[in-house]
């Protein structure tokens, strides 16, 4: 049976770039990773990297008063053989927690950055901190959709963003 660790997952946007640093491993490559950028709408994020912990799940909480965020994820059935297509955005409202199974492909989460004003920033609404338990042992398989399929995974940052989809054929 492997230990559970139990520390802070801490999600900032430095600009338009978002970044994570899982403060709950010792593991170089957890630390400060430039995890997806806005697009020129400020709608939607653009993503090249997600991983899976085949070994361990994990847990997210918000913190009190959270606000929403996303997360894309795609299924630990589809093993290393992960593609694009296989992720789904989903939207949480920022009151609970959530729990990714072990072998889950997924991101971290993402909320909407504050609007620029004159320059200036919102300190606070720049980051947000999780609380974060998984398996003390950090086993962590990367995939990188712009390396290996030429693409950035872009989705929405809120319910209400219009998502243009493709029309679907008709048979008559």
């Amino acid at each position: 049976m492997q230990a559970v660790v139990d520390g802070e997952f801490v999600v900032h946007w430095d600009k338009d770039i978002i970044i994570c640093t899982n403060c709950t491993v010792s593991a170089v490559d957890s630390l400060g990773i430039p995890s997806g950028r806005l697009d020129v709408t400020r709608n939607y994020i653009l993503a090249r990297l997600a991983n899976s912990h085949p070994d361990g799940g994990q847990v997210f909480f918000p913190p009190p008063g959270g606000r929403p965020f996303v997360m894309l994820l795609a299924p630990a059935a589809v093993g290393d053989d992960v593609r694009p297509e296989h992720f789904r955005a989903f939207y949480f409202d920022g009151t609970q927690g959530f729990q990714i199974a072990p072998g889950t492909w997924h991101n971290p989460p993402y909320f909407q950055p504050p609007a620029p004003v004159g320059g200036g920033s919102d300190e606070g609404s720049e980051r947000m901190v999780f609380r974060n338990k998984q398996s003390s042992v950090f086993a962590c398989v990367w995939m990188d959709s712009y390396k290996e399929f030429g693409v950035f995974l872009k989705f929405p940052l809120t319910l209400d963003t219009d998502i243009s989809l493709p029309k679907q054929p008709t048979t008559i």
